[in-house]
């Protein structure tokens, strides 16, 4: 399986997501490993909030669009 940094974004939700997705075979169709929150274009959190996970599964309904990241956020993520 390969992994690649992509933002991704969700259907009917504001939060646009940063980590290395895995696509899978079934539903959940996405493995999201090391997930972040972009807050901005200099700002990521970890997400979801109020956990110490960072690997998140989303179903593929839930999902509008999985985009490649700029360079600034690619520098942002790999220093944290």
């Amino acid at each position: 399986l390969q992994q690649q940094l992509k933002v991704i974004l969700l259907k009917q939700r504001q939060e646009y997501l940063l980590g290395k997705v895995t696509e899978l075979d079934e539903e959940p169709s996405i493995l999201i490993e090391g997930c972040y929150e972009i807050l901005s274009e200099e700002e990521i959190e970890p997400f979801p909030a109020f956990t110490s996970q960072r690997d998140v599964f989303l179903t593929s309904d839930t999902i509008m669009s999985i985009l490649d990241p700029s360079q600034n956020l690619v520098k942002l993520y790999n220093s944290k």
